[in-house]
């Protein structure tokens, strides 16, 4: 196929996405592009020959659908934990096989003509907690639990974990300050939200009992991809990593965002106090960010829930100010703030879905691991506060979440 044939190609690839997504019909998004120079940035990038192609084309279709729909959830202000525990107490990683204990001779009365041999015993099995997952490494400060049994969903759910961080691109791997499942499911038009807070502590495979937000630093979106099985019991297909290092220009591009509160908040950010009671407040990029960093006179469950405010706000003022065409730009020039390994083929197929969801916002399950599924727990070979999972509390959230 000829350079030009491969350009039409890619071209009404993403002519159809677009259809399936807005509902208007190709002849009048072929006119934007011909007429609105943003929307001939977004067919240009398209080119074969464009090394951003692909990046253009997933976040026009899978912000959409995750960013849209996954992430536009908002949780209620949780009460105060309890102060931290330091129970259970410190247990030792002790090596999973067990010892096959020598079975002794024993010999009956005496006699002349008796002899009594022994049965054998049964021999001992590996308990290691684990299974078929990689054993720790290091030990862990509590028992390794056994992995969550499995949910089994249908071949039309397709499951992304997205992974937030504040990493500059020259700082490395750093932590994930936010966690979160968003499973899409084509066949219903649902999408189901699961968040986790990145204090939970579990069992990381190969590792040890650890926060489940150092799983990123220690093997990138495939270990958090395995930590998430073994205690969710949850396949993931795909991932999403946000940099929140272009973030303040992002909003600022946008002219600032809307913000709807749901919580009250007094804390400093940057110098200057901040006060905030339920209510709309327009944000530029600097205030957006402060107001999700804030931690100190609140809990991370708080936090939690500004962040998906704050995101909220983001794609809604990206939509309402400017439709579709806006959102390529947006983040095709913070390139930097977008990984995936989403690809066109993959997105596309998820365009009905977004136009459904957002269309009928009450396909949106939202549910979280909350202050009632978890135990303060303060580990004592270091004093770090962590929280302890309510294993039975988790699987049956998960469990009325995807229907089992």
């Amino acid at each position: 196929m000829t350079w030009k044939g491969k350009r039409k190609r890619s071209t009404d690839i993403l002519l159809n996405g677009m259809t399936l997504i807005t509902g208007l019909p190709a002849a009048s998004l072929a006119g934007l592009r011909r007429n609105f120079p943003t929307m001939r940035f977004v067919f240009r990038v398209m080119s074969p020959a464009s090394t951003t192609s692909t990046r253009a084309a997933v976040v026009l279709v899978v912000i959409l659908a995750a960013g849209l729909a996954g992430l536009a959830c908002t949780f209620s202000v949780p009460a105060m934990l309890a102060a931290p525990s330091e129970t259970p107490s410190f247990i030792a990683f002790v090596p999973a096989t067990l010892p096959v204990f020598p079975t002794a001779a024993v010999t009956a009365t005496p006699t002349a003509t008796e002899t009594i041999t022994p049965t054998p015993g049964p021999t001992p099995t590996s308990v290691d907690p684990w299974e078929n997952f990689p054993g720790p490494t290091l030990p862990s400060a509590i028992e390794i639990p056994r992995p969550m049994p499995l949910i089994e969903q249908p071949d039309s759910v397709v499951n992304v974990v997205v992974i937030g961080n504040d990493a500059r691109p020259n700082e490395g791997i750093a932590r994930s300050d936010t966690l979160m499942i968003a499973s899409l499911d084509k066949d219903k038009g649902t999408v189901t939200l699961v968040s986790i807070p990145r204090d939970l502590y579990v069992y990381i495979p190969g590792w040890k009992v650890d926060r489940i937000n150092t799983a990123d630093v220690h093997g990138r979106q495939d270990l958090v991809a395995m930590t998430i099985l073994y205690n969710f019991g949850l396949r993931t297909d795909r991932y999403v990593r946000l940099r929140f290092s272009g973030f303040i220009q992002a909003v600022d591009l946008l002219g600032g965002i809307d913000v709807q509160v749901t919580g009250f908040l007094n804390d400093e950010c940057g110098g200057t106090h901040y006060r905030y009671s339920p209510g709309v407040y327009h944000m530029n990029g600097f205030t957006a960010l402060c107001y999700v960093r804030m931690r100190y006179a609140s809990s991370d469950f708080d936090r939690l829930r500004r962040e998906q405010e704050v995101i909220q706000a983001v794609f809604a003022k990206s939509v309402s100010l400017y439709g579709l065409t806006r959102i390529p730009e947006v983040f095709a020039n913070f390139d930097d703030m977008v990984q995936t390994d989403i690809s066109v083929a993959d997105a596309l197929p998820l365009a009905p879905l977004a136009a459904t969801v957002n269309a009928d916002p009450s396909r949106i399950h939202r549910y979280s691991v909350d202050h009632t599924m978890v135990t303060s727990y303060r580990v004592p070979s270091t004093g770090a506060a962590v929280l302890l999972p309510n294993r039975e509390a988790i699987l049956a959230m998960l469990q009325a979440a995807f229907g089992q």
